[in-house]
């Protein structure tokens, strides 16, 4: 078996320990000057962007860009891609995966993405989690992630959630849970503050209760969840925290990419001993 990994950062080297591990034979190629030899079983690209303004994300000087990369890939088996990736390089494949389909890859990224930013906040904060009133903005992954670990710390943990069945669950957990309506209320007692929705709800009204000295931690995607700019212009502390788990535990992070594509690599196989693929 034949793993090829392009460009990506320090989780690519996550891929191919895991990968080599595995007993795969593997090659990273991160320049133009890399000629592969064949046609790999699986092609790895950058999660969760491969592509840049039509250039390899993380690929080492100049000219690799997706006709390049698309040439070296071929028809290889299955293509594991993420964001940006063009439509024919996905079609070229025998078969093509982004990992966001991997509930099991998004629960692993979602514990990393807590467990990052936990450690991020500890170094930014000047007091212990054991006394600090923490609060949750949603209860999807990250969120259940950051509410478990938090409780388990000592802290005092508010969930603002949606709906009845999520505040059930945070209490089961061990936390408070508040409905998103009293989310100015929560603020307003939190010495740090993890936002995991991706919509204006810290917006100025609660962010004016926010203490001065309090951490607010946005680990949503764009347009975020709390009002950058208000929260500057009243001196508010926040720290944009994207990608947390390439930055804080690459290796493990590249080990659970590696574990969807080994799955779905699985899935395939079955499916062709069942007659479902030529």
């Amino acid at each position: 078996m034949r793993l090829w990994a392009f460009g990506g950062d320090e989780r690519m080297r996550g891929v191919l320990l895991a990968a080599q591990e595995a007993g795969f034979d593997i090659l990273h190629i991160q320049r133009t000057e890399d000629k592969p030899e064949g046609t790999a079983d699986i092609a790895m690209l950058p999660w969760p962007r491969s592509f840049d303004g039509g250039m390899l994300v993380g690929a080492k000087g100049e000219g690799m860009d997706a006709a390049r990369v698309g040439e070296m890939i071929g028809n290889c088996g299955l293509l594991v891609h993420g964001a940006n990736t063009p439509q024919d390089m996905i079609e070229n494949a025998q078969h093509a995966f982004n990992p966001e389909r991997d509930e099991m890859f998004l629960r692993a990224n979602a514990e990393l993405t807590a467990e990052g930013a936990i450690c991020s906040a500890m170094h930014k904060m000047s007091r212990a989690m054991v006394s600090s009133t923490c609060l949750i903005t949603g209860y999807g992954r990250i969120a259940q992630g950051l509410a478990r670990r938090l409780c388990a710390m000592g802290a005092f943990v508010i969930v603002c959630a949606r709906n009845e069945g999520q505040m059930r669950a945070a209490h089961v957990m061990g936390a408070h849970p508040v409905p998103l309506r009293e989310i100015g209320t929560a603020a307003g007692q939190a010495d740090a503050i993890f936002n995991t929705v991706p919509a204006k709800i810290l917006d100025r009204e609660a962010l004016s209760r926010v203490k001065r000295d309090a951490l607010i931690v946005e680990l949503a995607s764009r347009p975020y969840g709390v009002d950058i700019d208000e929260a500057v212009k009243i001196g508010l502390h926040v720290s944009v925290e994207g990608g947390v788990p390439g930055r804080y535990a690459p290796l493990d992070a590249g080990r659970a990419l590696f574990d969807a594509a080994k799955r779905k690599w699985a899935d395939i196989e079955k499916a062709k001993g069942a007659g479902k693929y030529d």
